[in-house]
């Protein structure tokens, strides 16, 4: 006797958010728009950009990085504020799960997609380091960071959405205010970006923040009432792990190596090898 045991496959459509409300919002119904942009974005920084910039000048763009620069401290600081305001309210680790009550479902979600939207803005630091012709800005940790940004919160938001992600947001847009703050006065030029005295403690903040949120992430899946699968709590621990790993990298080749470099001159001062 036998018995037929077809295989079964889990149900997958990636069309379907966690919650309905997360479809009425810009770019969330369905992957296909942000798959796009994604895949626009990583074409014309690796080969159309290249390509059109080959013969010609870099573009020096004072303006528009003025402009955009301002910008983005402009958003990042409302999305500080934003954030600190509801972890100030309910806690920066808490067990109860918000996303049950409607009202505290659509804050969530809306202010999870505020992120979303700064981080497709952001792809556009990339473009202007294409039209200024400066490629060693162009790395592995620039286009990955750029690109799993964009896309994961995406990916959050449209299936497990969860105010854990306003410790992550808060963090690292308090960090975008001081970087994009950097970016902008630097477009000024040389004189005015040798005042600016944090660019050398940048890095050291941005280690300090993805420390931070390894650690609140996991305490907050282990208290929340509502955890994200094991799978998704995996994936974000270990991706902030990897960050880790390449912007100590990062620090390692621009600060540590350059320090170790320097050769003492005969009247004593030192200079870079």
């Amino acid at each position: 006797m036998t018995t037929d045991m077809p295989l079964r496959f889990p149900d997958w459509d990636l069309n379907k958010s966690l919650y309905g409300e997360t479809d009425s919002l810009p770019l969330m119904a369905t992957p296909g728009p942000v798959l796009m942009i994604l895949a626009l974005y990583l074409l014309y920084v690796l080969k159309i950009g290249p390509a059109l910039m080959t013969k010609r000048e870099p573009y020096k763009l004072t303006t528009a990085l003025l402009l955009y620069n301002g910008l983005q401290v402009v958003g990042s600081v409302y999305l500080v504020q934003t954030y600190f305001s509801r972890l100030m309210s309910r806690g920066i680790l808490h067990s109860t799960c918000h996303m049950n009550d409607s009202k505290e479902r659509k804050e969530i979600l809306v202010g999870i997609w505020l992120y979303f939207i700064a981080k497709v803005s952001e792809l556009l630091d990339t473009v202007f380091f294409v039209l200024r012709k400066k490629d060693n800005q162009v790395t592995f940790l620039h286009l990955y960071h750029h690109s799993i940004m964009m896309l994961g919160t995406w990916a959050f938001l449209k299936y497990w959405p969860s105010d854990n992600l306003f410790f992550i947001g808060f963090l690292n847009s308090l960090v975008h205010v001081f970087m994009y703050t950097y970016y902008g006065l630097s477009a000024l030029g040389p004189k005015v970006a040798k005042y600016i005295f944090w660019k050398k403690h940048m890095t050291k903040f941005q280690l300090i923040q993805f420390v931070c949120i390894i650690i609140h992430y996991i305490l907050a899946v282990r208290i929340s009432d509502c955890p994200p699968s094991r799978g998704v709590a995996t994936f974000v621990a270990s991706n902030t792990v990897f960050f880790l790993i390449l912007f100590l990298n990062f620090y390692s080749q621009s600060y540590l190596k350059k320090s170790l470099g320097q050769g003492s001159n005969r009247d004593g001062t030192y200079k870079t090898k």
